[in-house]
């Protein structure tokens, strides 16, 4: 049960990074879909496009395994009430980065919407492989 519930704030916590790293991106202009679409019209940015899926990809993974790796090794019985905290923080700091994301064009944004959600899933799964070798035995 404790490894189940390492890997799953382990798996939040990394696509929570994720969601930070691809805003980011979209605020310098690289973009998912944007740097996919420059390649598929073979005028576009491959190094872009690989930059913002490694680094989605990637951050995910990393954050997974910090996450789950310290979750494991440190004792929070005493440190309880400095979680609420922690998700308080995390929350407002959510809130104030995603007000940073220029807003997609109309006629991209389901393109926009589908691109970003396959990759928030590649980092669910990213975020599950770091968690998982973070706590093996």
């Amino acid at each position: 049960m404790r490894r189940a519930a390492l890997a799953a704030a382990a798996i939040v916590g990394g696509v929570m990074v994720a969601m930070i790293i691809d805003i980011m991106l979209a605020r310098r202009g690289i973009g998912l879909v944007g740097a996919w679409q420059g390649i598929l019209r073979s005028g576009g940015k491959p190094l872009h496009a690989a930059l913002a899926w490694w680094a989605i990809t990637g951050g995910a993974f990393v954050a997974g395994f910090v996450i789950a790796l310290v979750a494991a090794r440190i004792s929070w019985l005493y440190l309880r009430s400095l979680r609420w905290v922690a998700v308080a923080a995390l929350t407002i700091g959510l809130a104030a980065i995603g007000d940073l994301v220029p807003p997609a064009a109309a006629e991209a944004a389901v393109h926009q919407a589908l691109v970003t959600l396959v990759a928030l899933a590649v980092a669910m799964v990213m975020a599950g492989f770091g968690a998982f070798f973070a706590v093996r035995h």
